[in-house]
Formats: structure tokens, C-alpha cells, sequence
């Protein structure tokens, strides 16, 4: 009801609007071409909660003057591939082969960052890693534009110590720290940096929330909560949303920050949990770790190691369309590029796939354990790459803009090679921008629908309006990325859903994916590696093992 009266109201607006000032001001358009340009407007940006109708015509006012640049490459997709997925979602399976081809200690279902993590600790052992795309990395993949490295997803670290330190010291990789001046928010008239000022609203209620949360964040630690550190406090945190917490800040402030969490986990503070979004929030005043080419460089590294070493430890191109548990193991079968099946047993295999997809993969888990993964919600993502041939936009590293936008903020891939003094002038420059949609929104069947023209064309507008007619004149290549299921939402209960799902695992798996071990990041990526790793390693040596920065111990 509510978005067939939002298209009626906007309907009576663009025929005013297209009969009156617009088309009297000499463009030439015809009224049909009009509307097919505000009919796109509609159906790219309404679902994600975006533009306003007023914003939307505000937009195309503005770029109606412009001309977008038509020598403009625009990519073929990257990010999700959802053919084998959504064939597996409907029982669509091939003839499964009953003889066994081979027998190892460990399989490694998936290939993001808690697959490869999982793999480098296990470097001695014998196992097999199967990744479905032809690039591992999962969410944290990329690509290069004359020597400039970009992420189609995830981009920084909040921690480098303990051992997500040592894992980037083994790839010798040494990230950026930056503060917080790393984000800057729109206040309506240009970019303020960091939290800490004075003479503005948005300053104001940052310096409130900066007292506020400060006893709780004391005892959370570095923006990243894990469902291994779930104390009777934090449970209590677990239960009421996050608008709880947070009243009688200004709608300004609560706009910039609303789009802040979306872009973290695809929901505001309607949508999360008190205890992930307080968590997701501390993000905002400590230091991030930055790689050139985001996050990115590190799957890039891990994959280097394993393949200049055990190159047979990793199939690419391979799906996995079955684990099937027993009581000293697992059988796994996937299909490989060929599309030859194959089947493997292992004695301990790790699942480092999302909940929502291993509940349907494990052909035999608990009933009551696929429940609680069942009970997950998803929301989905679009990222945009634009390569410039110069840069035309300097700005924080992260800069947030207010919900008129339908992306919250706009990242500077530059931004490392600056710091580190590897700038080029002919890098020109690489912005990344994060388009998210809250579970249930229509988001997910825009991207299913695959229109990537239409999205390129939404963004252009809204990013000329903003940017100037330079970024379009400069603007070569456009990438997308659609992640059709990115991530899960971390509501309420999470973390106690989450802790029974682990409580389940048995000394046949692990779960290893970050959404079993906390907020949606790659620390709880890494995190969740080296936990399976160790936990399978404990199980073939029958010892018990600390897992490192989860400080749990495994009884055997």
C-alpha cells in the first residue's frame, strides 16, 4: 500500500513537472523519454529506501543540464553468481556418485576469507579446499585499474593485533592505521572529518554518543563483537533494538548514522540489536587498518601461499552440493569445471559458507540445528567502481551522505597509496560506492533481474549532481557488484541463535564462516578460521586446543 501511494503522489508531480518548468526550459526531450528516465529513477533507488520523489527531481534537474559521457565502458557483473545457488535452493540436483575418490583429513567448503584463514592454519595437513568462482576471496575479491587495486566489497580491518596480526605479518602484508578522521559526514554544505569538533549538531551528538556508549565499548573492544564472547551482560543486549538505546539525538545526526549502519549490516537502528549495533557504532572512534585494494590484499596473498606451495590443495570453480555427516567424518560432493561430479570423504570438514546456504548443503543436520539457521535474515548489496581517469573528489576516506542519496557513503581507493607514498598520477582514481538493501526490500529482485544499465545510470545521475560534471567527463569504466544475500542481519537474538548453532557442531565439522562468530567483518572471518582450524586439529590429535583470541577451549 504504501509504495503504490508513493508512485501515484510522484506520478501527479512528474506530469506537472514535465508539462511545466524542466521541459519549458529548452529541453527538447520528448515527454516519453522523460518519464522512461523518471520511471528509472523509481524502480533503482525507492526500493533501497533512497531518494525522495523531491530528491529525485531535485537530481535530475541537476543533471538534466549535464551530458552524461557516452564513451563510459560499463563492465559485465561481478560478486554473486547465483545459478548453482538458487538450483540448489530448489532441489534442482544432479545424479550424485556413490564411489568415494579419495579420502583426507580436511575439507574446506568455500573459498572467502574464514576458508583461506582456515587453510593457511592448516598448511601442513592434508586437506582440499573447494571454492565455487574462479577468484577466492568470497566478499572480500577485487580488481586493478593501471596498478590502482579496488575491493568489490570488503574494505578495512579494526584490529591487527593477536593473531589477525600474525596472519598479516605470515602474508607480509603492513596495513595503513588511520583514526577516525577516516569518515567525513555530509552536513548539508560540505564534509566535516572525524568525530571530534565543535560548533556543529553532528558534533554535538557525536560527543554524546562518544560518552554514552564508552562503558560498554570499554568492555566490547575494537568495534568487533564475537558469539564466543556472549556474557549474561551482553545477552541482555542481545534482546532490545538499538532505537532503544539511542534517543533524542537530532534527525540529522540520526539520518548520517542510520546510513552508517545500513552500510555495515543492512539495517538502522530499527532493524539491530542493541548489542550489534552499540558494537557496530565503536567502529566509528577507534582506529581502522587499511591495504591497498582493501581487504582484498590479504585473500590475494593467502591464495598466492597456497597455490606456490600446495597448488593441489585448492579447486577452483568447484561447487559443493552435498555434506553428508557421519559419526568419524564427512562425504562431500562437488561438481568441478567440467562439470564432472565427484565425491571425497574427509574426517572433519569446515563449513565456511553462509547459514542460510550451508543448512541446505549438510543433506543431514539436526532438524532443530537448520531451524536456527533457517532463522537468519538477509539483506542484499550493490557496490559500484567508478574509474576515473583523474581524481575529481578529495575527501576522507569514507565519506557518509544523508538518505536523500540511495548509497550512504562514497570510499577513495586512493587513499592507501597516498598514505603510503605509492600514488601515481596515471592511477587517475577508483570511487567505490555502497548501495544496501534492508532484508524484505525489493532490492533483492532488482539484482536478480541483473539490469545493470539501468543501475549505472541511477548512480551516474545522483553521483554528477553531487560531484560535479569533472566526474562524469573523467568517468571510464563503471563496475558492479551485486551480492544477492551479503549478509546476515544481525536483529535481535542473533548472538543466543547464533551460540546454538555452534553448540551443535559435532567432531565431524566446524563452522567457520563470519556469521557463525559475530558481526558480519572480516575479523570475525579470520576469527572463525583459525577457531575450525584449531578445532579440527584438536579433534585429529585428540588434545585440547586454546582458539587464540576467542579464549575457548576444546574438550576432547
Amino acid at each position: 500500500m504504501f509504495l503504490r501511494n508513493f508512485q501515484a503522489a510522484g506520478w501527479r508531480i512528474f506530469q506537472r513537472l514535465a508539462k511545466g518548468r524542466i521541459l519549458a526550459n529548452g529541453d527538447q526531450s520528448s515527454r516519453r523519454e522523460f518519464l522512461q528516465q523518471i520511471g528509472i529513477l523509481l524502480c533503482g533507488l525507492s526500493a533501497s529506501g533512497g531518494l525522495s520523489v523531491a530528491s529525485q527531481l531535485e537530481a535530475l534537474a541537476a543533471t538534466k543540464a549535464n551530458k552524461l559521457n557516452p564513451n563510459v565502458k560499463l563492465l559485465p557483473w561481478t560478486g554473486d553468481d547465483f545459478s548453482f545457488g538458487h538450483r540448489l535452493r530448489n532441489s534442482e540436483l544432479p545424479k550424485f556418485p556413490t564411489a568415494t575418490e579419495r579420502n583426507l583429513d580436511f575439507v574446506i567448503v568455500g573459498g572467502g576469507m574464514a576458508a583461506l584463514t582456515a587453510a593457511h592454519h592448516l598448511r601442513n595437513e592434508n586437506y582440499l579446499l573447494l571454492e565455487q568462482y574462479d577468484q577466492t576471496g568470497g566478499n572480500a575479491r577485487g580488481d586493478n585499474s593501471r596498478g590502482l587495486w579496488y575491493s568489490w566489497g570488503s574494505q578495512y580491518l579494526t584490529d591487527a593485533d593477536g593473531e589477525i596480526g600474525q596472519l598479516l605479518s605470515d602474508m607480509h602484508l603492513k596495513p595503513v592505521k588511520i583514526g577516525p578522521e577516516k569518515n567525513a559526514w555530509w552536513d548539508g554544505t560540505h564534509f566535516l572529518p572525524g568525530v571530534d569538533g565543535s560548533g556543529n549538531t553532528i558534533y554535538r551528538d557525536f560527543k554524546r554518543l562518544r560518552n554514552e556508549m564508552a562503558p560498554l565499548w570499554k568492555k566490547m573492544g575494537n568495534a568487533t563483537m564475537y558469539v564466543s564472547d556472549l556474557t549474561p551482560e551482553f545477552q541482555r543486549l542481545d534482546k532490545p533494538l538499538l532505537s532503544t538505546m539511542l534517543i533524542g539525538y537530532s534527525p540529522q545526526f540520526m539520518d548520517l548514522i542510520n546510513g552508517f549502519l545500513k552500510s555495515s549490516n543492512c539495517g538502522g537502528v530499527d532493524m539491530l540489536s542493541a548489542l550489534s549495533g552499540a558494537s557496530l557504532l565503536e567502529d566509528l572512534v577507534i582506529p581502522s587498518y587499511l591495504l591497498e585494494g582493501g581487504n582484498p590484499a590479504l585473500t590475494r596473498a593467502l591464495t598466492k601461499s597456497i597455490e606456490s606451495t600446495t597448488p593441489q590443495r585448492m579447486i577452483k570453480k568447484a561447487f559443493v552440493w552435498s555434506v553428508t555427516l557421519k559419526d568419524n567424518g564427512a562425504s562431500v560432493v562437488y561438481e568441478d569445471k567440467n562439470h564432472t561430479l565427484h565425491r571425497v570423504n574427509c574426517k572433519h570438514v569446515i563449513i565456511a559458507i553462509s547459514p542460510m546456504v550451508a543448512a541446505r548443503v549438510i543433506t543431514n543436520l539436526k532438524v532443530v540445528d537448520r531451524a536456527q539457521m533457517y532463522a537468519f535474515r538477509y539483506g542484499s548489496y550493490l557496490v559500484g567502481n567508478f574509474i576515473l581517469s583523474k581524481r575529481v573528489f578529495s575527501g576522507s576516506f569514507d565519506n557518509w551522505l544523508p538518505s536523500k542519496y540511495s548509497f550512504p557513503d562514497i570510499t577513495i581507493a586512493n587513499t592507501v597509496y597516498d598514505k603510503n607514498g605509492h600514488y601515481k598520477k596515471e592511477m587517475g582514481q577508483v570511487l567505490t560506492i555502497y548501495s544496501p538493501f534492508s532484508a524484505g526490500s525489493e532490492g533483492r529482485s532488482l539484482l536478480l533481474q541483473g539490469d545493470k544499465e539501468r543501475f549505472s545510470l541511477d548512480l551516474r545521475k545522483q553521483l554528477v549532481g553531487f560531484l560535479g560534471q569533472e566526474f562524469e567527463n573523467s568517468l571510464e569504466k563503471v563496475q558492479l557488484s551485486r551480492w544477492g544475500h551479503a549478509m546476515a542481519i544481525t536483529g535481535p537474538d542473533y548472538f543466543k541463535r547464533m551460540k546454538k548453532v555452534l553448540a551443535g557442531q559435532t567432531n565431524s565439522y566446524s563452522f567457520a564462516h563470519s556469521s557463525y562468530h559475530g558481526l558480519p567483518a572480516a575479523e570475525s572471518a579470520i576469527v572463525g578460521g583459525i577457531t575450525a582450524a584449531n578445532r579440527a586439529l584438536g579433534f585429529k590429535t585428540k588434545k585440547a586446543i586454546w582458539f587464540g583470541p576467542l579464549k575457548t577451549k576444546l574438550l576432547t
